[in-house]
């Protein structure tokens, strides 16, 4: 008999072998819209910066950056605009809309909500399961 560990996070039903990727896509748009609250940035500038101020642990890959910032703009959490660099180039910058602002507020209060139970678990792994309070 084979058993699949699995993990309930927000409602959602999380093999355990695919917790990391989904943790870390579950993450990716809290941190953009982290970061676009502050000023409006290009792609690129949001890869370098994830990276700068994870010391190097957190890297988005473009692949997976881009389809989630579409994802965001169909959402309505943010907006963008070409800006002209050069004579033939032009950059995209994405920009921080209300939407956005009260999805990030919510995705904020879950982070924290999870990582308090989280927390409490790691706190309490001394004691014995059957314990109660």
């Amino acid at each position: 008999m084979k058993y699949i560990m699995c993990v309930w996070i927000g409602g959602i039903e999380i093999a355990a072998g695919n917790f990391k990727s989904t943790f870390k896509r579950g993450a990716t748009a809290l941190l953009v819209l982290t970061l676009l609250q502050k000023r409006d940035m290009y792609g690129y500038e949001i890869i370098q910066t994830l990276i700068k101020r994870s010391n190097g642990n957190f890297f988005i890959p473009e692949g997976s950056l881009y389809p989630s910032l579409y994802k965001m703009i169909d959402n309505g959490y943010i907006s963008s605009r070409e800006v002209p660099v050069g004579k033939a180039s032009t950059r995209i910058y994405y920009h921080l809309e209300e939407a956005g602002r009260l999805h990030l507020k919510q995705l904020l209060s879950d982070y924290q909500s999870v990582k308090n139970d989280i927390e409490n678990i790691l706190n309490r792994s001394g004691e014995n399961a059957s314990d109660e309070d």
